[in-house]
This record gives C-alpha cells, structure tokens and sequence, in this order.
C-alpha cells in the first residue's frame, strides 16, 4: 500500500513537523501553537502570537523606558560636574586643543591632560 501524498497535504505535514521542532524552543506555549497552526490556520496562528507576545512589549517598552531614565540621570550628573562647568571646561578644552597640537597623538595628549584635568577637579585631595 503507497501513500501518495497531495502537494497542500504535504505542504501542511512539513509545517506541522517544522512546527514541532522548532516550537519547544521558540515560544513558552508551544502546544496551543501546533495545535493553533494545524487546526485553525496561519492567519490565526499570526493572531494568537500577537496576542501571546504583547506582554514582551509590554517589557520590552519599560525597559526602554528605563533606559532612558538612566541616560537622562546620567546626563544630568555628568553636566553638574566641576570639570564641565563653563570656565573651567572651556579652559580644559583649549589646554587639551594644544597639547593634543603639539603632541600629535590622542593617547599622549591623554596621558599628559587627565592628570591636570583630575588635579584640578580636587579629586586628589
């Protein structure tokens, strides 16, 4: 006895067992997925994975959220720092413009201005 399989049978068995394989490792509810696709279709499936997913949004969105409440604080600290101040950073960038001229190199540049730039700041105090 053969079995001679249709193309759209066949189309929906390779589906099927794709599905199995790789639904375990996909998405938590993996059951109502297979059952989902095989029973009421994939524009059902698409809907019921909407559905399932809103919840990763969801946390997905707070994070982000944080994220950038965070960056803001941050921001915020760094901009209320000593070294940022007016005075102070307009002289600090145009010592580093000078050193870095005559220096030729960012990380020589580097290694002579951050000690004056933490000196100045009193972080040695």
């Amino acid at each position: 006895m053969k079995f001679k399989f249709e193309k759209p049978v066949l189309i929906k068995l390779l589906i099927i067992g794709a599905l199995l394989i790789i639904a375990p490792y996909a998405v938590p509810f993996s059951i109502e997925f297979v059952l989902m696709a095989d029973l009421m279709g994939l524009e059902a499936l698409v809907l019921f994975l909407i559905y399932q997913s809103r919840h990763a949004i969801t946390a997905l969105v707070e994070k982000l959220v944080e994220w950038r409440t965070h960056t803001v604080t941050v921001i915020i600290l760094l901009a209320s720092a000593y070294i940022f101040q007016p005075k102070v950073f307009l002289s600090h960038v145009a010592g580093s413009s000078i050193i870095l001229l005559f220096a030729c190199s960012f990380a020589l540049a580097f290694a002579l201005w951050v000690p004056a730039i933490y000196l100045s700041s009193g972080g040695f105090v």
